[in-house]
């Protein structure tokens, strides 16, 4: 895939630069050490994941409740780090000065853990946090945020989620490209749905994108 010369780039975050199965691992095994768990083991846990609340909290004797999980799931400094191709493909813009942006859905505290785990805090120009703007994707207004007057037609916009990721940059006129997942994703792709929530264009790999 070749791209226009002149362009400006807008990531996605989970599952798109780095696997959030990954952050889901990290904060569980925090959450079992930080609250010194004993009446299950961490490996049972991890295997069955769909309900590992619920595991901690049953046998605690009502010392652990929802909220002080999530207080410690949410706020954790997570071991994670980026997809191979994603580190090389975010590295290359970097070094040839292309500008960068990024709008992700979640919690201030939490998205920003990842992307200070993941190093690369500093390499976008703007940092669109659904909580710190109070407004989530689909919203145009978070898109509309890292804009700055220049020309729609040279944003690419890349993502993992076609419920709500690609809709508003296609009406926006930017490239919307899709990051098909890579048998891990924590919202599993659905195409079969109305052609304007549809990327342009979809990829396996940072590598199909030659700048």
């Amino acid at each position: 895939m070749i791209l226009p010369s002149s362009k400006i780039f807008v990531f996605d975050l989970d599952d798109t630069l780095y696997s959030e199965r990954d952050f889901e691992k990290s904060g569980i095994e925090f959450v079992y050490e930080n609250l010194s768990i004993k009446h299950i083991s961490l490996e049972t846990i991890l295997n069955n994941r769909e309900n590992w609340i619920k595991q901690i909290i049953d046998g605690s004797n009502n010392q652990i409740t929802l909220q002080i999980v999530l207080d410690i799931y949410r706020n954790h400094f997570p071991t994670i780090q980026l997809y191979k191709d994603a580190k090389v493909f975010l590295e290359k813009l970097l070094s040839q000065g292309t500008e960068m942006s990024l709008i992700t859905d979640g919690r201030s505290i939490t998205q920003r853990n990842k992307l200070r785990a993941l190093g690369i805090e500093t390499f976008f120009k703007n940092i669109v946090i659904s909580e710190e703007v109070n407004s989530e994707k689909p919203s145009e207004y978070n898109f509309r945020m890292v804009m700055d007057n220049k020309i729609a037609e040279n944003y690419i916009y890349i993502a993992d989620n076609p419920k709500k990721d690609f809709i508003t940059p296609n009406k926006l006129g930017w490239t919307s490209i899709c990051l098909l997942d890579r048998g891990q994703n924590v919202h599993k792709q659905n195409f079969n749905i109305s052609s304007e929530y549809l990327p342009l264009f979809s990829i396996s790999s940072f590598e199909e994108i030659i700048l």
